[in-house]
């Protein structure tokens, strides 16, 4: 059985959150050195990312306001 998983990337490069999903054989466990291979592949520079495997594609993405707080002596 084959199951989704998802590689999100966060590309310093280009500022950007990236998205990939892709097959995975049931009980296979990507490893670091095979994930960096791919992102190299698709043009990511592995030295000037951070990325990270899970099971689902949701994102999450919420406004924020930027409230100061008094500050007290």
């Amino acid at each position: 059985m084959e199951t989704m998983k998802c590689i999100t990337v966060l590309d310093f490069e280009t500022g950007k959150v990236h998205q990939y999903e892709v097959m995975r054989q049931e009980g296979w466990n990507p490893d670091s050195e095979s994930i960096e291979d791919f992102l190299n592949s698709v043009g990511h520079n592995v030295n000037n990312c951070e990325w990270m495997v899970h099971s689902d594609h949701q994102v999450i993405s919420r406004d924020a306001e930027w409230k100061r707080f008094p500050i007290t002596k």
